[in-house]
């Protein structure tokens, strides 16, 4: 009879998810973005805490980490019946892992209706700033700042469907695809409580060509890709312009010739 106990998924603890990502090449004042996965892990020991744990030693001292936070308009997300954005109380859909990041005290998190992303170090100010004005993957929101900062995208066993940084490679080539600030959104004024209208995007009626696989194909290709395993999960980290470069490079390849465009604005919540 087989030894029930020897086949139990092991305990991942703090520890061995950092050993993992000093493995990928995380290493102090490092500035990095995660998307994330908790139950790729298996069993972790102390749950969403203990991966963040592990990701802010990763690139301490002294580092920034970065996480989406966000909403993509699911009515679940909010906690107002007119789905208005709420800084502090809409929920990220990104996962457990970000949901827990954003409670983190000192977590600075950007103001957009549908993408906002959050931050912890030096960093966190800068990359937050501004993204209310700005289109929604823009080269100047949080993930287009840590791109041009050549900084680490780290992917914790969620796949490179994940990767945010293609969307940001596509707003710099200007794909006719995406609806950049054509879906009215309420917003919450975090000073004051006022509401206003904000933008976000329109997403695309059909599917890319070259999400995501291609990227990926192209990322390891080059020698940009690094991974390893930590419990059930496969962990990959490539610099962010290396991504926008390729990204860039696909857009080039098969935009011209792309019939997608973006969907009809059904019509967002009412103030």
């Amino acid at each position: 009879m087989a030894d029930n106990a020897s086949q139990e998924t092991p305990t991942v603890r703090t520890g061995d998810i950092l050993a993992g990502l000093r493995q990928l090449g995380l290493k102090a004042g490092d500035l990095a973005q995660f998307h994330s996965s908790l139950k790729s892990f298996g069993k972790v020991e102390g749950g969403a805490e203990a991966v963040i744990d592990a990701c802010l030693a990763a690139v301490a001292p002294g580092g920034t980490v970065l996480m989406p936070t966000f909403n993509h308009g699911q009515r679940a997300a909010f906690s107002d019946d007119r789905c208005v954005f709420d800084l502090h109380t809409t929920k990220s859909v990104n996962g457990a892992i970000t949901e827990a990041f954003r409670h983190r005290p000192g977590v600075k998190r950007s103001l957009h209706p549908s993408h906002p992303y959050a931050a912890f170090g030096p960093l966190a100010d800068w990359l937050t700033r501004e993204h209310l004005e700005l289109d929604c993957f823009d080269a100047r929101c949080p993930l287009g700042k840590l791109c041009a900062m050549n900084g680490w995208i780290v992917m914790l066993g969620c796949g490179m469907n994940a990767t945010t940084a293609a969307h940001v490679a596509q707003t710099i080539y200007g794909v006719p695809c995406i609806g950049q600030r054509q879906n009215p959104w309420p917003l919450r004024m975090p000073d004051t409580g006022e509401l206003v209208t904000a933008q976000t995007v329109v997403w695309r009626d059909g599917k890319c060509p070259f999400e995501f696989a291609k990227i990926e194909q192209r990322l390891k290709d080059r020698g940009q890709m690094r991974e390893t395993r930590v419990g059930g999960a496969l962990l990959q980290a490539f610099r962010g312009a290396d991504v926008i470069a390729v990204g860039v490079e696909l857009c080039h390849e098969h935009c011209p010739t792309c019939p997608v465009r973006p969907q009809k604005v059904k019509g967002a919540a009412a103030l």
